[in-house]
């Protein structure tokens, strides 16, 4: 009954997509494939209906009622498939969610865990909240017993963030607070009190740099956005920091291996 409740109160969200966050709930009619889905902060995902396959090394289907915990900083393609309605719900941590811990790379993984029932409850009261104005105080909060929960279950690993963060996470924490901003690297480098070749060296040895980690974390914004509200896709690029619609379009396609309007479609 409580996984019955949840799915209810996830179709109210889905007509309800100006709802404000503290969960988002993924859906499609039409099998949707995605190729390099980037995870930037601890993110656990619930399927409701139907199955998310998740390809590259660890090749597994997540049918209904299984969780998938994604460390921040993962990426990897995956497929929604419907059977008849997919369904996900989406919770993103923050750092201080967790206890911060010192803990080595290689052992934090992508997990995949079948719910347990008193984490389906707090996840349905968390939902009720997207009906109400309620204070931050509050939605951080419930997430935190959340995060005290799967902490008791022992599921928190994949969720914890190291306690030295990277500089790439550092440069995402900036300039996801802006995303439309037009972001200059001088001015990213002063907020950061760091130099311009102090930046670059650190994010080349992470293997990335500051314009793809921008445009990777604009693209990442926008795929929500189209998955999860009913805003055009003109003022999607536009909150994405993209001027031109087709721009966007061009790059989303090159990143995700499909368009916007192919994606929203499927909804």
């Amino acid at each position: 009954m409580p996984f019955q409740q949840l799915i209810s109160r996830a179709r109210m969200l889905i007509d309800n997509p100006q709802a404000e966050f503290p969960v988002q709930i993924f859906h499609c009619r039409e099998p949707q494939s995605l190729h390099r889905v980037h995870f930037f902060q601890p993110t656990l995902m619930l399927v409701l209906s139907g199955t998310k396959r998740i390809s590259g090394p660890l090749n597994r289907d997540c049918p209904q009622g299984n969780l998938i915990l994604v460390p921040a900083g993962f990426e990897f393609p995956f497929a929604n498939i419907p059977d008849g309605f997919y369904m996900a719900l989406v919770v993103v941590f923050q750092p201080n969610d967790f206890p911060i811990r010192a803990i080595a790379d290689k052992t934090i993984q992508l997990d995949i865990q079948p719910v347990d029932t008193s984490l389906v409850v707090l996840l349905e009261q968390l939902m009720q909240l997207s009906h109400t104005e309620v204070p931050v105080e509050i939605l951080e909060s419930r997430r935190k017993e959340i995060a005290k929960l799967l902490t008791e279950l022992g599921l928190d690993q994949a969720l914890r963030c190291p306690a030295s963060p990277t500089w790439q996470t550092k440069l995402v924490n900036l300039l996801q607070s802006d995303i439309s901003n037009e972001w200059k690297l001088d001015d990213v480098c002063k907020t950061l009190a760091t130099s311009e070749s102090n930046l670059r060296r650190h994010l080349q040895q992470e293997g990335t740099n500051f314009r793809e980690v921008l445009e990777d974390l604009r693209l990442t914004f926008g795929l929500g956005m189209i998955q999860t509200t009913h805003l055009p896709i003109n003022q999607i690029a536009l909150e994405c920091g993209y001027q031109s619609a087709s721009r966007f379009s061009e790059r989303f396609k090159k990143r995700f291996h499909t368009t916007p309007s192919e994606l929203r479609q499927a909804l």
